[in-house]
């Protein structure tokens, strides 16, 4: 061996021992930056969703808890210019002005909702917010119309005060407005549940990312975000229920307390980084959806991420935890299954899971102590008048509303499931099924999460003051049982629904879907899409009731396409591809077209047109059409729209009573029976209604049979009200002035 090579082998040697002590340097490097850096992190005001609450001043109607109006009625909106700091004085506002946007539309429309009323007052809105004998807890009660003139949809509000002596305030929510013409005595609603919205950053034992991406940037543009359930948002657009009920878990929340995300957001939290990315993805939903808090939202961080409690953020983002709303005169309670005390819901860091002590059922407020199973005995023993908290809610929410055509709960974890075992209360049960429920089991995980409380007291509280629906999630999985009422005559049905994420990227029973299920007089007429109890798919190929291999899944089951969309063109085709062995019903589109000219108008052909809005009154350039066609299952539906052949020359002529012809009338509260038609061939479009031949300050609006209207303010005598009609023309054909009268004789 030469003397010049044996120093070179000690610095390969050396080199060697360098090159690999550099994972350990880099581990230890981090671990100290982590020691200096974490208090930083920790107590950083810009971490969670602290920073970026969206919740603020307008507590109600929210995102996640929307009003459904008539046109024509009132709306009380709930305002605090407090930002919900009950610790500091009350501040009363005056100068309220409401704002109305169409949240999704090509052609916006906006309007101002006229204030009928600004008053101190309790939110009966947020349960949370009842009166505390120790806390101010006033807020402002803005009493709106919504006027006859704002077409059905879906509306973000802006509320703008000036603080009393103080600064102008505004504040602004997305999609928390659904005006309608009237509610439907059959409607319908979807539950989408079990969404989990996360990436590739999220890595988690049996975690997959079929048909997921990287949350979109506004860069790259590969970053294609929550694919599946973009897909599932689409198709219930094209279904258009009257709204949506999601039952919780919109996220996972359990990989990491802090990361770095990239641009822009760079570190946070894993609740703020995925919330805000479900948050983001639902917006897309042109339906307004009242939020179910999940298990993977109620958590709290201890002294780890941003120190947040989750139950704080939700309010942040959405709303009260629980609540109730209604659709006409339909009843529904949005309950939180996860009613665990903070300290059994603060996650802790095991390595392989973060995990809580507790994310398995509990309504809390003296209810029955954990046991499985029920009896009669056990239910009858049950004190409802000692309950308190959430339990007591729930009774006095549903006693109050007896009156109801029917009464429904919407919970993430079903208190019954299976034949009143309560298999999502128990701690024995799910959690140590299947993969990750063996690693669980292994590190002694499993089997303690759960065994909460009240859980009987709901199924009574349901039984005795006659629920007749129930819907959950959280198995992923579709079930549907059900259980007798106490007083007899009806029951419980209990509704499972299977998940909108892939549960898994391979062979499975459960599917991505959602339900749709049909209200009629107060009666559940439909919850399956094939019977004993199955969701819809949202995936083409889907073998429902056997076996799927889910990895295989991409093509929607049905698809929207309209071409071109530019809004440019005179001649558009809508294209539906239903590969469902349903039909969809009154199938929904918004199409932006050309304003004609000359008395031309759109017609389609295999589909209807219902409403139309311009782009402004006065010389307007598009149009937006509203577009409803029924799609028969298997198949491929072509709605055209073009303009017409000939104009339409020819005004509408009609005829209006009141109170169906009554001579005279008790009260200023009345309704206008419309009888109109269209000689010309358009059809009619619109009605103009007012109290004076002048038509000051009326507007158009939607033409219906019959619609609800006050006569002029004075004493008792002769009132009298003035209505035109116009058509579809453009520009329109506008009728002669109806007058009609009524004597006013109050009692």
């Amino acid at each position: 061996m030469s003397a010049d090579r044996e120093p070179n082998r000690r610095r390969a040697r050396v080199t060697a021992r360098a090159r690999s002590a550099w994972p350990l340097i880099v581990v230890m490097t981090a671990s100290v930056l982590g020691i200096v850096l974490w208090p930083y992190f920790t107590s950083n005001p810009n971490l969670g969703v602290q920073a970026k609450p969206r919740v603020r001043q307008l507590i109600y109607p929210t995102f996640g808890n929307p009003a459904i109006v008539e046109s024509g009625s009132p709306l009380v909106i709930e305002f605090d210019p407090r930002d919900r700091r009950f610790d500091t004085p009350f501040l009363a506002v005056e100068n309220c002005e409401v704002t109305a946007r169409t949240s999704i539309d090509p052609v916006p429309v906006e309007m101002a909702l006229p204030v009928r009323s600004v008053k101190p007052g309790t939110s009966t809105r947020w349960p949370e917010y009842a009166a505390v004998p120790e806390t101010d807890r006033t807020i402002c009660l803005v009493t709106v119309e919504v006027p006859g003139a704002l077409p059905e949809d879906l509306y973000d509000l802006t509320v703008t005060a000036r603080v009393v002596g103080g600064e102008e305030t505004e504040d602004f929510q997305p999609h928390a407005l659904q005006a309608v013409e009237r509610y439907k005595d059959r409607f319908s609603f979807c539950q989408l549940t079990d969404i989990h919205v996360y990436g590739p950053e999220c890595d988690y034992p049996s975690a997959h990312y079929h048909e997921r991406s990287r949350r979109p940037n506004g860069i790259n543009p590969t970053r294609d975000g929550a694919v599946y359930y973009q897909k599932t948002i689409d198709q219930v657009n094209v279904m258009k229920p009257d709204f949506c009920v999601f039952t919780g878990d919109y996220m996972f929340g359990q990989s990491y307390f802090l990361q770095d995300q990239g641009f822009p957001w760079k570190v946070t939290t894993e609740y703020e980084y995925e919330m805000l990315w479900f948050y983001e993805e639902t917006l897309r939903l042109d339906v307004p959806v009242f939020l179910v808090m999940g298990n993977h939202e109620f958590f709290a961080e201890g002294d780890n991420a941003a120190r947040e409690d989750w139950f704080e953020n939700w309010r942040r983002l959405f709303g009260p935890v629980y609540h109730s709303f209604d659709y006409g005169s339909a009843h529904f309670l949005a309950l939180n299954s996860q009613d665990w005390p903070l300290s059994q819901r603060v996650l802790t860091d095991y390595g392989v899971s973060i995990q809580s002590d507790k994310y398995k059922g509990q309504f809390l407020g003296n209810g029955d102590p954990w046991q499985p199973g029920v009896s009669p005995e056990r239910v009858a023993a049950i004190d409802t008048t000692t309950l308190a908290g959430q339990l007591a809610w729930m009774r006095d929410d549903l006693a109050a509303h007896q009156s109801s055509s029917i009464r429904v709960v919407a919970t993430h974890q079903d208190p019954w499931r299976k034949a009143g075992e309560g298999r999502m209360w128990a701690s024995q049960g799910s959690d140590d099924q299947g993969f990750l429920g063996a690693i669980k089991t292994m590190i002694g995980f499993a089997g303690k999460y759960g065994n909460g409380n009240g859980r009987l007291a709901a199924v009574r509280l349901m039984a005795e003051y006659r629920v007749a629906l129930e819907v959950s999630g959280h198995f992923h999985s579709d079930s549907v049982e059900s259980f007798p009422w106490l007083g007899g005559g009806g029951q419980v049905l209990c509704v499972n629904t299977t998940c909108v994420q892939f549960n898994v990227d391979g062979l499975s029973r459960s599917y991505p879907g959602y339900r749709r299920i049909w209200i009629v007089g107060g009666t559940v007429e439909s919850y399956n899409y094939k019977d004993p109890r199955w969701s819809y798919p949202s995936y083409a190929g889907v073998n429902v009731g056997g076996v799927t291999n889910l990895g295989r899944l991409t093509k929607p089951a049905f698809a929207s396409v309209v071409e071109p969309d530019s809004g440019r063109a005179r001649k558009v085709a809508w294209v539906v591809s239903n590969t469902l062995e349903k039909p969809l019903p009154a199938a929904f589109a918004k199409l932006p077209v050309p304003y004609l000219d000359d008395g031309y108008y759109y017609v389609a052909r295999n589909g209807r047109l219902v409403q139309a809005h311009d782009d402004r009154e006065r010389s307007p350039r598009s149009r937006v059409l509203i577009v409803r066609t029924d799609v028969p299952p298997r198949r491929t539906h072509m709605v055209e729209v073009e303009p017409s052949a000939r104009p339409d020359e020819r005004a509408p002529v009609g005829t209006v009573t009141i109170q169906g012809g009554a001579a005279s009338t008790t009260s200023l509260s009345v309704v206008l029976d419309l009888r109109a038609t269209d000689p010309g061939g358009s059809g009619l479009k619109d009605v103009m209604i007012s109290n004076s031949s002048d038509f000051e300050d009326a507007a158009w609006q939607h033409c219906v049979a019959s619609v609800p209207w006050t006569l002029a303010d004075g004493p008792a005598g002769e009132r009298e009200v003035y209505v035109k009609f116009r058509d579809w023309a453009m520009p329109p054909n506008v009728s002669d002035v109806v007058e009609v009268g009524v004597v006013y004789a109050p009692q």
